[in-house]
């Protein structure tokens, strides 16, 4: 699990695309190289904060985490549930069992988007960039206010 440097989305039809950045030699990088697909997760102002009930995280602990250490030197995981982000599978979009295993995600985050990448990955230097097809969109139940959320995250 990792903090992106760049993600956007990138065309609407006729499917969903995202363009994301994948930094070269990271557990990460690897993992999406290898599978060809991952979860872009939207976080909410609670995981830059860590204001999970009853954890006394540092501000930003939990991004310097995922995108100030690497999975080789740090258990991420571990890191995770210590803050109060114990990773969980993805919540179930319906009653059907995927036939897919998709990675492990942090609770809590405004939604999940299940990605495949499209092609080959494109070399840019110290990242490559990856163009994926959205495959479907999951929310978290906890979530009630998603566009709330996304409007507290905004800076215009």
């Amino acid at each position: 699990m990792n903090i992106l440097t760049y993600a956007s989305p990138i065309s609407i039809k006729p499917y969903r695309m995202w363009s994301i950045s994948l930094y070269k030699g990271t557990m990460s990088h690897e993992n999406f190289a290898r599978e060809r697909r991952g979860v872009l997760q939207m976080l909410r102002p609670e995981h830059a904060y860590c204001k999970r009930t009853g954890e006394t995280g540092e501000a930003g602990e939990l991004i310097r985490v995922l995108g100030g250490s690497s999975g080789r030197d740090v258990d991420k995981r571990t890191v995770c549930t210590e803050l109060g982000y114990e990773w969980g599978n993805l919540p179930k979009e319906n009653e059907e069992k995927e036939e897919v295993e998709w990675p492990h995600v942090l609770p809590s985050c405004v939604y999940y988007l299940k990605l495949e990448l499209v092609g080959d990955l494109i070399d840019c230097g110290s990242h490559e960039v990856a163009l994926c097809k959205v495959v479907s969109m999951v929310s978290d139940e906890e979530i009630e206010n998603a566009a709330e959320e996304l409007d507290s995250l905004s800076t215009g």
